[in-house]
């Protein structure tokens, strides 16, 4: 509480005199919390994530009483006719604004008319396929704005349910809002407006698998409404984690796992806010990023350099420390760029300053803190010396990109929450579970479409059925019922996305009942696969996930 009260207090004080003024829209105010299976955040409309004044709301063990992350803020910049502009601030006043740009470029003229997070949920659809009753969740999805919908009667103008169409489903959560950063003054870059409608998606799962269940997801949408490219882009979070105790936290990159995390000095999290013993770790990391620039280097670390689509991934984990406070426009686009602040290269060693190494990186504390590795904080000048834990900060990016006029890129990550069985261990268990994430790539954004399936019932009491399995998605294995009326024969197998079948595990003839099959994916890579019950002359399929 007292740390939330000097930061507003700090933010209203250091507020730079704004030099351009395009809407007059008001602060954004939506909110909504996204749950999943052990985790809970609170999701804002206005650019910042999880704060902007008491409480701070991202709770993992969601029946806990400890936050994983204090704050984050999202930061772009980029350059519009040759001249740098950015939309990013730390603490406030945030420069995101509630509703799209008309196509001219334009923010709305009172922006309350879109302030708000909006919600779906799978009963939400499963509820009128079944009864035909109406949530104001399906009622309200806001098709028009570009929330993502799968168009069911071929025609993509319109969001007509009784024809087929539904929204779009991630997760078991899914929120989804708009913003744009012309709503009003930037007061915190003292920057001209970028231009730029962002579309975000969150989801969570209520899945007990704790890649799914422990963490969160975003998709953020960026679309440019100028007349003229936005040149040399780049997307990041500004983060301050404050994992449980706020004041003894290590911060750390991993540059092929695109990922900036953060962990606990030692293996006691203290305080009434504090983990315990053997305190977990957590972090951001990029999972899909806009293409490269041909830059003759290897930017996915696949063994090829300036190959088509190669993606950028995260290139910068940079603004950390005392050199973590940009106060103008510049300084918030150096930070994105890789550099301090005001502009100086990072280099290797201590606190990355001129004369603590020789070598200049992108990477702050890139080296492994379990094995004292290289550059770290516990090896801070690569003989031993330990930093001092603190409360800290963290920067993640990802560029340089062009948007041009009228179109997105789109941008992927999640939140990964890891506990192992120290504080060290946790920093494993952390990486593990982030190439896992991955690995999955994008079957953790499945275009989900509900049917329910149709139901036939015979005198022996029995449903003819085939249930979707649980769990899913699944990282090894999971489970199918089924159930028959009478006697059948029965084939069951799995195919892959391009028809392909992978495994059989039912070629029998089957007494009426009800059934139970487990499916072990052994070595299958990640991705969608469709499993496919035959029973005599009928025939159902559900589609599921592997995620490794």
């Amino acid at each position: 509480m007292q740390k939330s009260y000097y930061i507003l207090l700090l933010s209203l004080l250091l507020i730079p005199q704004a030099f351009a003024q395009t809407g007059t829209c008001e602060p954004a105010l939506g909110e909504a919390t996204l749950e999943g299976y052990n985790v809970r955040a609170r999701m804002l409309n206005n650019g910042a994530l999880f704060w902007r004044g008491s409480p701070h709301v991202y709770r993992v063990p969601k029946a806990g009483y400890s936050n994983a992350i204090f704050a984050a803020s999202l930061w772009i910049g980029g350059k519009v006719d040759g001249k740098i502009r950015s939309a990013a601030s730390r603490y406030g006043p945030w420069e995101y604004w509630a509703g799209p740009l008309d196509q001219t470029g334009n923010a709305p003229a009172d922006c309350k008319l879109y302030d708000k997070i909006w919600e779906i949920r799978p009963e939400d659809v499963t509820t009128y396929l079944e009864t035909g009753e109406i949530s104001n969740n399906l009622k309200s999805w806001p098709w028009h704005l570009g929330a993502p919908v799968i168009d069911g009667d071929g025609n993509p103008d319109n969001y007509n349910l009784a024809g087929g169409d539904q929204p779009q489903l991630l997760g078991d959560q899914h929120l989804w809002w708009i913003m744009n950063d012309r709503g009003n003054v930037h007061q915190a870059t003292d920057s001209e407006p970028l231009g730029i409608e962002v579309r975000v998606s969150a989801h969570a799962y209520n899945s007990p698998n704790e890649i799914l269940g422990d963490n969160t997801f975003y998709r953020y949408r960026i679309t440019n409404r100028n007349a003229v490219p936005i040149e040399d882009a780049y997307f990041g979070f500004y983060v301050d984690p404050d994992l449980g105790n706020f004041d003894d936290d290590y911060i750390g990159s991993d540059s092929l796992l695109h990922l900036g995390y953060f962990y606990n000095a030692d293996n006691e999290d203290e305080g009434g806010e504090g983990y315990g013993l053997a305190p977990p770790a957590a972090g951001f990391t990029f999972l899909r990023t806009p293409p490269a620039k041909p830059d003759n280097r290897d930017s996915d670390y696949d063994g090829e350099i300036d190959e088509a689509l190669e993606e950028l991934g995260m290139t910068a984990f940079a603004c950390i420390w005392k050199w973590s406070s940009p106060r103008d426009n510049i300084g918030y686009y150096n930070c994105l760029r890789g550099l301090r602040s005001y502009g100086d290269p990072i280099y290797e060693g201590g606190y990355g300053g001129e004369g603590e190494g020789v070598k200049t990186t992108k990477y702050t504390l890139s080296g492994d803190p379990v094995t004292k590795a290289f550059w770290s904080e516990f090896n801070a000048d690569g003989m031993g010396l330990v930093v001092d834990a603190a409360d800290r900060r963290l920067m993640l990016s990802t560029g340089p990109f062009d948007i041009l006029p009228d179109s997105t890129q789109e941008i992927d990550l999640a939140v990964v929450w890891s506990r192992g069985a120290d504080h060290l261990d946790s920093v494993t268990e952390l990486k593990k579970d982030t190439r896992v994430l991955h690995n999955a790539g994008n079957a953790l954004w499945p275009a989900q479409r509900i049917i329910l399936q149709e139901e036939q019932t015979i005198e022996t009491g029995f449903v003819l059925g085939f249930d979707q399995n649980f769990p899913n998605p699944f990282t090894q294995t999971t489970t199918f019922r089924y159930s028959l009326p009478q006697s059948m024969r029965i084939r069951m197998s799995v195919y892959d996305i391009l028809g392909r079948e992978v495994a059989l595990l039912v070629n029998t003839r089957q007494e009426a009942g009800i059934y139970t099959v487990n499916f072990d994916a052994g070595t299958l890579p990640a991705g969608i696969y469709m499993a496919r019950i035959e029973m005599d002359y009928l025939q159902f399929t559900k589609r599921m996930v592997l995620i490794r």
